[in-house]
């Protein structure tokens, strides 16, 4: 144990549980304040250390774990998870520093001594990487551990460095054959930064089902992404998104309105048309948007119960409540049998709903019923037809069209589509016998996803209008990929003190700035950490507790000597109460610092390392300067880079042996004649 925290911590040292003891804890309530521990400090090091008193305690080598057994069920089937926290230090890492923070935004910061992996492995990884001995799940080795934290498709990974900034890398739900949902598991790492009190949090969104990138198909249909639930916002962006180009390309997609769609759905597939007719006629309230399109299904996804059903209008008769309605059914269906007789002598052209009302008046005198039938029939399978009736948006009038969808129907099902009045309001409910279930809806779901957002073929149309925003916005949503939530930061509002135990102690929110800090002045001052010391505490002991604090924290100072406070106030500073006075309404306690040679040397390469790495050019056609995680290609002569995807080649294809870029091969080009 003394290989994985100082001996001088014993504070923060967890307490090792005897082997063979084992505790069970509730799922629902892991990571709350009280389960299993009282995290109520204001630090993340000092909450994390109470929370892993509890874990039962592995040692190998440098690196340690610790494991939670979790109870899903109790009745009538018991369910259980382990939950491992796996410690790794920066003697065990790869790589110094950490990529994933210079994606998603704060790779400025400094490199800190710990990583404490969180990871629920799935059955696989577990049969793989565990080995089973006496009962009880045990780490043979380093190397497993490291290969634990190095797997992919674990039901849940996230770390956190040792200052409370964390990643979460995997989550996978019961489609990948986990026994948690995808909200459980996100609900329990939420409660765990909230709980241990992460500062932030970022994350990759990958996350997908059923083919549909959920980040795409909840952006448009609740402008935000499925991580927003939880309170994850816009970190960066990939292939130069922005936030400015993310909020404008969710904004414009979601307001577009389906009747725009329409004529232009009409040539690529005639089975859309049908579709929202049905899902228009299963709503309440009117689809008018492509948000409330896909917030509706996915809202009535959520409440069917699986194998369960729901009614549908589709392919039934129309028909309105007499007792709510001031015209018969009679009047009604003869009024709809005229309508549909004067669309169709026009041969299924789009005309006006002026002259479908002039034409149907020639039979029906009675104006009232007609408009009632007129706004009832829009978007209404009638028998073998599809009434269809779309706003044309230079005339600014509502049009009817007739399509014929016989070889579309089931060909024992010629009725008419039936509606029935609920209220003399004139809205319509569903009074039939076919249903619609949860797979249906999903599969509905996938079918817009795929024809109206991630159809491609309209972007490259000289006519495709509006798909060429669908298109172009989609892309851009979809290039948004790192999400960030602040959990908890310490903000300078107010003074930072704090009494304890009847007055005797203070906690000090404190920094510490490198004196001589000239080898990179990219790197961001250390957020302010919690220190506690005696109310009489001398001044020179609160240099001491501070320096033990960010040592144990950041590799860069872990030999670090406070050696005054900033701005030079050292002189009239003596004893701890006068600082108090001094920092009321400050921003905190600023210390200067230093730290040895050695490490002065070590701290020096690693930043010409990282140098190096910015010296690489990077001037991409989509905007982008700098790295995103995203595949890059180098052109041979001018040494600059770009996306593959941006130069055209495909994320299947192997990246070229010799590649140059468009002005280098333009300029070669006249040297191709030279004798």
């Amino acid at each position: 144990m003394a290989n994985l925290i100082r001996t001088d911590h014993h504070q923060h040292l967890p307490k090792k549980r005897k082997r063979g003891e084992s505790r069970v804890f509730r799922l629902k309530t892991f990571g709350e304040t009280g389960h299993p521990a009282e995290m109520n400090e204001l630090s993340f090091r000092d909450n994390l250390g109470k929370l892993l008193e509890f874990g039962h305690f592995e040692s190998s080598g440098l690196m340690g774990s610790w494991s939670f057994q979790l109870e899903v069920n109790r009745n009538p089937n018991p369910l259980y998870v382990l939950l491992f926290v796996v410690e790794e230090p920066i003697e065990a890492s790869l790589n110094l520093r950490c990529n994933h923070c210079q994606y998603v935004g704060w790779g400025n910061q400094m490199i800190c001594n710990k990583k404490y992996h969180f990871v629920i492995p799935s059955k696989e990884t577990m049969a793989a990487f565990l080995k089973l001995e006496g009962g009880s799940y045990a780490f043979p080795e380093k190397e497993s551990l490291l290969h634990l934290v190095e797997l992919q498709g674990h039901v849940l990974h996230g770390f956190f460095h040792s200052n409370g900034f964390g990643h979460l890398l995997s989550l996978n739900g019961i489609e990948t054959g986990s026994d948690l949902t995808g909200h459980q598991v996100m609900d329990l790492w939420d409660r765990l930064c909230a709980g241990l009190k992460a500062r932030k949090i970022g994350l990759n969104d990958a996350s997908h089902k059923k083919g549909m990138e959920l980040r795409l198909l909840h952006g448009v249909a609740k402008g935000e992404p499925w991580f927003g639930r939880w309170g994850y916002r816009f970190g960066s962006g990939t292939y130069g998104v922005t936030q400015k180009i993310y909020e404008k390309a969710i904004e414009s997609v979601r307001n577009i309105p389906l009747c725009l769609l329409n004529p232009h759905l009409t040539s690529l597939t005639r089975e859309i048309p049908i579709l929202l007719s049905k899902y228009q006629s299963l709503s309440t309230e009117p689809l008018i948007t492509l948000s409330d399109l896909f917030r509706f299904m996915l809202h009535i996804h959520s409440r069917l119960p699986r194998d369960n059903y729901m009614n549908s209008t589709r392919n039934q008769i129309i028909s309105i409540d007499s007792a709510n309605c001031r015209w018969s059914q009679k009047r009604i269906q003869m009024a709809i049998k005229v309508v549909i007789e004067s669309l169709k002598r026009v041969e299924y052209r789009w005309i006006s709903r002026q002259e479908v009302r002039d034409a149907a008046r020639n039979y029906i005198g009675d104006t009232g019923l007609l408009d009632f039938v007129l706004k009832s029939l829009g978007n209404q399978v009638v028998g073998n037809y599809l009434v269809r009736r779309s706003l044309n948006p230079v005339k600014k009038v509502l049009e009817y069209c007739l399509e014929d969808i016989s070889n579309l129907l089931p060909s024992n099902n010629n009725e008419l589509v039936t509606l029935q009045n609920q209220n003399s309001t004139g809205k319509m409910t569903t009074n039939g016998h076919n249903k619609i279930t949860r797979g249906q809806v999903m599969k509905d779901m996938f079918y817009f996803y795929k024809h109206i957002l991630m159809d491609y073929k309209g972007v490259l149309s000289p006519t495709g209008g509006i798909l060429n925003q669908i298109g172009m916005a989609s892309r851009a949503i979809l290039d948004a990929k790192y999400f960030i939530k602040e959990y908890h930061y310490i903000r300078d509002t107010s003074a930072k003190t704090l009494h304890l135990d009847g007055g005797d102690k203070l906690r000090i929110f404190c920094t510490i700035v490198r004196k001589y800090h000239h080898h990179n002045n990219e790197i961001a001052m250390p957020p302010q950490e919690c220190i506690v010391v005696n109310k009489d505490a001398t001044l020179s002991e609160v240099y001491g507790e501070a320096e033990r604090v960010f040592r144990d924290i950041y590799w860069e100072l872990r030999d670090v000597v406070v050696e005054s406070v900033a701005d030079g106030q050292k002189e009239i500073i003596t004893r701890v109460d006068e600082m108090v006075t001094l920092m009321n309404g400050n921003k905190g306690l600023v210390l200067e610092g230093n730290v040895g040679m050695m490490m002065n040397v070590e701290v020096m390469k690693c930043y010409e390392d990282d140098n190096k790495k910015k010296d690489k050019r990077i001037e991409c056609e989509c905007g982008a300067k700098d790295e995103d995680g995203e595949r890059m290609v180098c052109c041979d002569i001018c040494e600059i880079w770009q996306h593959t995807r941006c130069v055209g080649v495909q994320h299947n294809e192997e990246v070229p042996g010799i590649f140059l870029c468009q002005s280098c091969d333009q300029h070669l080009i006249p040297l191709s004649f030279l004798p």
